[in-house]
């Protein structure tokens, strides 16, 4: 009778875990970011990744009336080690600020420092194909790396909303290129103005993947056949 008992309960149960566990896949999926292949070209271990859906329509809406972004790719190289957490031996972080302009009608993209990169995107396809495509980055020297072991790659995509306090570096960032007729008094953007008060319901977009697994000296094998 017990079993009898219980076994709605687990049934119930099973019916909820298999009504979630879709959802979580694909919320985990949402920005369709892809990483590979791994190659290893001229000496160095490359990696090619791309986000295949980095905005929502909402979003899409709100980077055209002019909200600010800041997106950002985090990438590691890890070795795989057995009965132990898996090493970082190195990682690397790109940082890109975007803001539409509507006087120039393109999105300019800010990236890095020291001095940065100033780029514009004609719209949000130009923008896709210029930001969430990337081919071939060098990760690393093949002769850094113990060319039996066991490794992988992981990239870490971040969308954020601009935040208040980020307001006036994009303000001067702006006015230092072309003041533009809509600014107002004191030098900042009149839409700028109005979205400071309106970011709340935008939330941070993050994906993570992770590469297939190679041994640096398989990958050699391939290197003159993959160029």
């Amino acid at each position: 009778m017990r079993l009898l008992r219980r076994t709605p309960l687990l049934l119930v149960a099973a019916a909820v875990l298999s009504a979630i566990a879709p959802c979580a896949a694909l919320a985990d999926d949402e920005m369709n970011l892809v990483v590979g292949p791994i190659e290893s070209i001229g000496g160095a271990i490359t990696v090619s990744y791309r986000v295949g859906q980095p905005f929502t329509p909402r979003l899409e809406e709100t980077l055209l009336q002019g909200m600010p972004a800041t997106v950002s790719f985090e990438v590691g190289l890890w070795k795989r080690r057995s009965f132990w957490f898996d090493k970082l031996v190195l990682a690397m972080r790109s940082e890109h600020k975007v803001v539409y302009d509507d006087w120039a009608k393109s999105f300019r993209i800010r990236s890095g420092q020291s001095p940065p990169q100033n780029r514009r995107a004609p719209d949000l396809d130009s923008l896709r194909n210029l930001l969430f495509a990337a081919h071939r980055i060098p990760v690393a020297a093949a002769s850094m790396l113990d060319s039996t072991g066991t490794y992988y790659v992981s990239v870490r995509v971040t969308i954020r909303p601009v935040a208040v306090e980020d307001l006036g570096e994009i303000e001067s960032w702006l006015a230092g290129e072309s003041p533009g007729p809509d600014r107002a008094q004191g030098g900042i953007p009149r839409y700028l103005l109005g979205l400071a008060v309106n970011l709340s319901g935008l939330g941070d977009r993050t994906a993570i993947r992770k590469s297939e697994r190679f041994a640096p000296a398989r990958l050699e094998g391939t290197s003159s056949t993959s160029r």
